[in-house]
Parts: structure tokens; sequence; C-alpha cells
């Protein structure tokens, strides 16, 4: 399973940019749930999900915020 993240960054060709816990290493995900209840933890809010099917192959993709601080 592959989860990207895109919130405006820039990133080099081929980069891969990992998730990483407060103390620097690496988080891992057993599934999409898996990542959207670590991210939700991290001040991420769902929004919204779509499908977008392209030459037969499918990739869900989902909208979050960040839930400003108060």
């Amino acid at each position: 399973m592959n989860i990207s993240i895109d919130y405006g960054q820039q990133q080099k060709f081929f980069s891969r940019n990992l998730f990483r816990d407060s103390e620097g290493r690496p988080v891992e995900f057993n599934s999409v749930i898996d990542a959207l209840n670590w991210l939700n933890s991290q001040g991420w809010e769902f929004i919204n999900a779509y499908v977008q099917v392209e030459d037969g192959s499918s990739v869900s993709h989902y909208v979050l915020r960040r839930r400003l601080a108060s």
C-alpha cells in the first residue's frame, strides 16, 4: 500500500516523504483507516473522499484539512 500526502510542499522527483512520529521514526500503516486515524491524531480532519479511475486503475483520494489550534 502506498500512502502519500500533498500539502503544497516542494518535492524532489522520486523522493519518498515518510510520515514520522514525534521521535523522528518512520510511521508504518496497516491500512488506509490506520493512516487516517494517525493523521487525525496529528491534527488533521477528514473532509471528503473520491476515487479517480484512469486506464483501468483506480486511486482513492482523501481530502483533509489541518485543524486550527485554539
